[in-house]
């Protein structure tokens, strides 16, 4: 029997419980587990009239007591042992993959874990050399090189190895998920690519050279694009992913397009590892109206690429 994909609780008093419980309700689900608290999905189940599965539930108890909705410490301490559960069973083969549900950086600055968030403890925790993140729908997908840092430290972040890092990546992966070479296309990082430098010189010292190189080296990347114009229809329809410079840039038109439906996934990793694209939504956590959505799409792409 191959090994089941697991699915992490996230953070208890948001929607990750009920998320759970309700991607355990969507057929077939047999090769699926859930790292979570049993006694808080049992509770979240009866209020909320869901069906439980408590044959498909990894326990892992909650240490305090923790109130929906609430940012604390008990919440952020208790998604992280989840994730870092999940993850060791994942690198031993206990599991093909994990898909995780949303966390909040706040909990887990209170509960004392130094991580921006799920890639950078992924990175650290498997040691991999080379990483990225990406964002994944049937109707864009974006590739970051930069993540959770301000964006005055942006410029100085983009070096030539780094974004040859993301490029390379992501071709990898939209090759693999396409089943053909994949064409990228990179927006600038300054108002209209930097208009031939009068707007910052980025574009022309950093960024086409980079582009130039990834070229010769066999992917077919275009840009870098007029930020404002890059994910007009008529070029989406042309390329296969976006390879952008910082956070927003990317997750801005992506959630404007595909909220519901796009899927987090870490490129690089020596496991697979999808994610929902939203947060922990505490303003309607045990309210019984989250959408499964976007979890069961991040379900579909890691069965899809643990079978490849």
């Amino acid at each position: 029997m191959p090994s089941p994909l697991v699915i992490t609780q996230g953070d208890p008093a948001g929607v990750g419980p009920e998320l759970a419980l309700k991607i355990l309700a969507c057929p077939p689900c047999d090769h699926l587990k859930v790292i979570a608290c049993h006694r808080l999905l049992s509770r979240v189940a009866g209020e909320l009239n869901l069906p439980f599965r408590p044959d498909q539930i990894i326990d892992l108890p909650l240490a305090h007591q923790i109130e929906t909705g609430q940012i604390s410490a008990a919440s952020g301490a208790h998604s992280f042992d989840c994730l870092e559960a999940a993850v060791e069973g994942a690198i031993n083969g206990i599991y093909s993959g994990v898909v995780t549900n949303p966390i909040h950086k706040e909990a887990w600055h209170l509960a004392g874990k130094p991580y921006p968030g799920h890639t950078e403890y992924l990175v650290q925790k498997t040691t991999s050399p080379s990483h990225a993140m990406m964002l994944t729908s049937d109707e864009i997908t974006c590739s970051l090189v930069t993540t959770h840092v301000s964006l005055a430290s942006v410029p100085g972040l983009l070096e030539e190895g780094r974004m040859l890092e993301v490029i390379t990546l992501t071709h990898q992966a939209m090759t693999a998920i396409r089943g053909r070479p994949a064409r990228l296309a990179m927006p600038g990082l300054n108002p209209h690519a930097g208009e031939g430098g009068l707007f910052g010189r980025e574009e022309i010292e950093l960024i086409i050279p980079v582009l130039e190189k990834a070229r010769s080296m066999g992917i077919d990347i275009i840009g870098p694009l007029s930020p404002d114009t890059a994910f007009l229809p008529a070029i989406r329809k042309e390329i296969d992913a976006y390879v952008c410079l910082y956070h927003d840039q990317g997750l801005i038109p992506l959630k404007t397009l595909s909220f519901d439906l796009g899927v987090n996934v870490t490129l690089g990793l020596p496991i697979v590892r999808t994610s929902v694209d939203h947060g922990t939504a505490f303003d309607i956590a045990g309210k019984g109206i989250a959408s499964v959505t976007s979890l069961i799409e991040a379900t579909r792409l890691a069965l899809k690429l643990t079978a490849s």
